[in-house]
């Protein structure tokens, strides 16, 4: 056989070898032109269909018929902004008809969120009819004592949430296909508690960034200042509660998701403990609805209000045996309301100013340190906190665990053929850098970028590294529970985001200053954040000599050049902690925080336009 092969081949020219290779590599060329043409028009194709599913869903939300909107108030004048406290305690007095108060938010919703050039755009889907029913047929007979917590609220539901016969996206195209055909488990136990849907607030795609935008239902815009963002990704529903279009809303919180566009919105905002709500039922931003990370850094549902007796409210209404029973995960620890109602009882505070990873800014700084001198004033010991560990190594952290496979590839994946917003363009050219690439890029970046690269690599990390991140997050956890115990505080308190709402856009560039926020969620604890003041005139700066030397970087320029110039009367707010399963403590504090700091400032950019 092989002396067969070699006569042939010694028969051969030169220009017989040539045409053979010529050939192969034409019908090479023309295969892999096929193929890739092949590739190109299902792509092609995709990103139409998709497109036709965008026009399709803007269609069906233009169309959509909304008699309540045309509906007559008996006295608009007279109607009032309340509290979900307010709302229930009124409708339960006969001083509020739950079906007026429905179809004047109704009418307040649509004035401030549907037009293109002016309008916050904060909602996903509106349910106005649907919500005017389901406020009709509420008991009558119930007492004050027999009602449930929400008894006629009004809320919005971040539209990833998941409510019966509307999209639940997370700001991805491809989740078109079909709508809700029931409500999440977080849904039906607000229902449950006398709550009413009235619209769902718009995210942003793939649920990862400090905005709200995406292809579907367009940018929403903060109500203090329409060229900012109102955060994400439960943006939308914080600009809802801070427009006074709806007195409660539910978001849900993996990063911050919940706190900072509170932060940026000037409402509050509470995250509980990682594990004592349920997310059962809301979609998951990847493909199949498959988030390996959530088993370490899991996602948790929670409220936005202007008040906390209203996160306090949403806390008892979702700690009863309805939640354990229907998710055997979740551990059965009854809301212990007499906690959270003791205002009598002193405090023990820890504080801390900064994580040594992202300074605050001037207005973050002069919020904490009032937070604490009027608790000081009150009576309550507020004494400085020692983090175990500091910004550096938790931020390394969360990366390394949410990047381990590498390449952004699942939040690529679950866009099942969508491109990614601009917004992701950051993330992505930098998961993609050649490991080779980066261990130079390391080496002459300013100190956090090479940082955050050093904790990445191209094509993911090993089930080894991946293991050792995992036992360092065990570790961190630890650290923290012996820090807290040693020094015993009843909680923590400590800045909240360290500068305002950032510009329409640059979120995908200042990730570093979502290190406060992230923290909980880490160690998964229950957080919360309030109002404190606004930034003044003489505030609206971030010099790079006031920064440590390792801080004085392309994200503090950005910083400085872009989200403190102009920044007077934007909101800021101070961060509250306390240990797991210390939910109502937690509320306790953030309540003693709010009585003693009495913030009233209130959003007035999206009026101005009307």
């Amino acid at each position: 056989m092989m002396e067969s092969i070699t006569s042939t081949l010694q028969l051969l020219t030169p220009k017989d070898v040539w045409n053979v290779f010529a050939h192969t590599i034409t019908i090479g060329l023309i295969v892999g032109t096929v193929f890739f043409l092949d590739d190109y028009r299902i792509k092609i194709d995709r990103q139409n269909q998709l497109n036709d599913w965008i026009r399709r869903a803007r269609q069906e939300k233009a169309s959509k018929e909304h008699k309540v909107l045309d509906m007559a108030l008996d006295d608009e004048s007279k109607m009032e902004l309340l509290t979900a406290k307010e709302t229930r305690e009124q409708i339960l007095a006969k001083t509020l008809d739950p079906k007026q108060n429905v179809a004047f938010l109704a009418k307040r919703c649509r004035a401030y969120n549907q037009d293109r050039k002016y309008g916050v755009n904060a909602i996903a889907e509106e349910l106005y009819d649907e919500a005017y029913e389901t406020a009709s047929s509420l008991d009558k007979n119930v007492t004050a004592d027999t009602a449930p917590p929400l008894y006629g609220v009004p809320v919005s539901i971040k539209e990833s949430n998941g409510v019966k016969g509307t999209f639940s996206t997370g700001g991805l195209a491809c989740r078109l296909n079909k709508r809700q055909e029931e409500d999440s488990l977080p849904v039906e136990l607000i229902r449950k508690a006398g709550a009413i849907p009235i619209c769902t607030g718009n995210t942003i795609q793939l649920m990862m960034l400090a905005e709200s935008t995406n292809r579907i239902w367009g940018r929403s815009r903060n109500p203090w200042d329409l060229s900012r963002t109102p955060g994400g990704s439960s943006g939308g529903d914080a600009a809802l509660v801070a427009m006074g279009c709806v007195p409660l809303a539910i978001g849900s919180d993996i990063a911050g998701s919940i706190r900072i566009p509170a932060c940026f919105s000037g409402i509050v905002g509470f995250k509980p403990t990682s594990t004592r709500l349920s997310g059962k039922g809301c979609m998951k931003p990847r493909k199949d609805d498959k988030a390996g990370s959530g088993i370490a850094i899991p996602a948790t549902g929670g409220p936005m209000a202007k008040t906390v007796d209203d996160c306090f409210l949403v806390m008892k209404a979702m700690c009863t045996p309805d939640l354990w029973e229907s998710d055997l995960n979740v551990p059965p620890v009854p809301f212990k309301e007499e906690i959270y109602l003791d205002q009598q009882s002193k405090l023990k505070i820890g504080y801390f100013t900064t994580d040594g990873w992202f300074e605050p800014c001037a207005t973050s700084k002069r919020a904490l340190k009032e937070t604490l001198d009027a608790l000081t004033k009150a009576g309550h010991e507020c004494v400085e906190f020692e983090p175990p560990t500091d910004g550096w190594h938790n931020y390394g952290l969360l990366v390394g665990i949410n990047s381990a496979e590498g390449n952004f590839k699942s939040f690529l994946e679950a866009l099942e053929g969508e491109e990614c917003i601009n917004e992701y363009s950051t993330l992505i050219r930098a998961s993609n850098i050649p490991d080779w690439l980066r261990w130079i890029l390391v080496r002459v970046l300013d100190k956090r970028r090479a940082h955050l690269l050093g904790s990445t690599r191209n094509g993911g990390i090993s089930v080894f590294e991946l293991w050792k991140r995992t036992a360092e997050l065990l570790s961190l956890r630890s650290a923290w529970s012996d820090a807290v115990r040693e020094a015993g505080v009843d909680a923590l308190v400590y800045p909240g985001f360290p500068i305002p709402a950032a510009p329409h856009g640059i979120s995908g560039d200042l990730t570093a200053a979502v290190s406060y926020m992230f923290m909980p969620n880490l160690l998964l604890w229950p957080s919360g954040v309030v109002p404190v003041t606004t930034v003044r005139t003489d505030e609206q700066h971030y010099r790079m000599e006031d920064l440590p030397l390792n801080q004085r970087d392309k994200a503090a320029k950005i910083t400085a050049d872009r989200v403190m110039k102009n920044s007077e009367g934007m909101p800021l707010s101070v961060s509250v902690m306390t240990p797991a399963f210390e939910d109502e403590k937690c509320l306790r504090v953030m309540k003693e925080i709010e009585r003693l700091v009495d913030f009233k400032a209130e959003p007035s950019a999206y009026k101005k336009y009307r």
